[in-house]
C-alpha cells in the first residue's frame, strides 16, 4: 500500500475514533443525568428514557461513522453536529443537575428564593443569570423576567432584565458572525450558503426584527442566527437594544397585571385579539417581508436627506 492511500485510512481511522467517544461521552452523561432524577417523570420512567436514550445515541453515532466516506457529506456533517451537540449537552445539563442550579430554577418562585439567597449580590446574579439565559441555559424567559419583577418590581426588574438580555443578545450575534458563519459554510459550502443569504437579503431585517417583538418566536436563538445573515451588527445592536425594552417592559408589567388584566372580560377578548392579530401579521411579514422592508427604508432614507 502507498502513502498517498495509507494518509487517508489514517484519517478515517482518527475521526471514526473520535466520533465513537464523543457518541460514548454523550451515552454516559445522560445516563448519568437521568440516573440524578430521585422523583417524577423522570425517575418513574428511568429505565424506558435510559434505553431510548442510548439508543438514539448509538444509532445516531454509528450513522455518522457509516456517512463518513459517503459523497453526501452533508448528511455526514448533519448527524456529526448532532453528535457533538448531544456530548456537549450532555454534559451542560449533568453539571447543572448535580450542582443544583436546575432544582432551584424550575420555578418563578424558586428562582426568586435562589436570587435572594445572594444578598446584597443579589442584582448582580440576577443580571448574570439573564445573560446566561440568553447565551447557554435552557430557561425561559419568562421564568427569569418574572423572577425579576417579584424580587425588584416591574420597573427595576424589567431594567436588569434588559441590561442582563441585552448584552447576553449582542454575544450571541458576535457568536454567531464569527463562528456560525464557519460552520454553516463547513456544512453545506460556501457557495450554497452564499445563494441562501443573497436569497433571504431584503427581507431580513423585517422578518428578524418582527420575529424579535414578539414572544412565540426563539428570539434566544434568532441572536445566534442573525449572525450569519447580512444584518450589520450596528443594526442589530440597535434593534436588540429597542426592541428588548420594549418587550421586557411589556412583559414585566403584563406579569403585574398593570396592561391588560387576566381577571376581567375585556382584557381576555384583548389578549385574543394580540394572538390572532399577531398570527396575521406573522403571516403578512413572511409573504410581503422583502416589499415591506424596502418601503420602511427607502422612506428612512428620503427622511434622512
Amino acid at each position: 500500500m502507498s502513502k498517498t492511500n495509507k494518509i487517508p485510512l489514517v484519517k478515517e481511522i482518527f475521526y471514526i475514533i473520535i466520533i465513537s467517544m464523543l457518541g460514548c461521552i454523550g451515552i454516559v452523561f445522560s445516563v448519568l443525568y437521568i440516573d440524578t432524577f430521585s422523583s417524577g417523570f423522570w425517575f418513574n420512567n428511568s429505565t424506558v428514557l435510559t434505553a431510548v436514550t442510548v439508543s438514539i445515541i448509538s444509532t445516531l453515532t454509528v450513522l455518522t461513522i457509516i456517512f463518513l466516506n459517503r459523497a453526501k457529506q452533508v448528511i455526514y456533517k448533519l448527524f456529526l453536529i448532532v453528535v457533538v451537540s448531544i456530548a456537549f449537552l450532555t454534559i451542560f445539563l449533568y453539571i447543572l443537575k448535580i450542582s443544583g442550579i436546575l432544582d432551584k430554577i424550575d420555578t418563578v418562585d424558586k428562582l426568586r428564593t435562589y436570587i435572594s439567597s445572594f444578598g446584597g449580590f443579589a442584582v448582580v446574579f440576577f443580571i448574570l443569570i439573564q445573560f446566561l439565559q440568553v447565551v447557554v441555559l435552557p430557561i425561559p424567559s419568562f421564568i427569569t423576567v418574572g423572577a425579576g419583577v417579584l424580587l425588584f418590581g416591574p420597573l427595576y426588574g424589567a431594567i436588569y432584565s434588559c441590561l442582563g438580555i441585552i448584552i447576553g443578545s449582542i454575544i450571541a450575534f458576535l457568536v454567531g458572525r464569527f463562528f456560525g458563519f464557519k460552520v454553516a459554510k463547513w456544512l453545506v459550502g460556501e457557495e450554497s450558503l452564499k445563494k441562501g443569504l443573497k436569497a433571504i437579503k431584503g427581507k431580513d431585517k423585517i422578518v428578524l426584527t418582527f420575529m424579535f417583538l414578539f414572544p412565540f418566536f426563539p428570539d434566544d436563538v434568532l441572536c445566534f442566527v442573525a449572525g450569519i445573515t447580512t444584518i450589520s451588527v450596528s443594526y442589530f445592536m440597535s434593534m436588540t437594544f429597542i426592541v428588548r425594552i420594549i418587550t421586557v417592559f411589556i412583559s414585566s408589567y403584563s406579569m403585574n397585571n398593570s396592561i391588560i388584566p387576566y381577571d376581567t372580560w375585556w382584557g381576555i377578548l384583548l389578549w385574543i385579539l394580540f394572538f390572532v392579530l399577531t398570527a396575521l401579521l406573522t403571516y403578512l411579514v413572511y409573504k410581503k417581508g422583502d416589499r415591506i422592508e424596502k418601503l420602511i427604508f427607502k422612506k428612512k432614507k428620503k427622511v434622512n436627506k
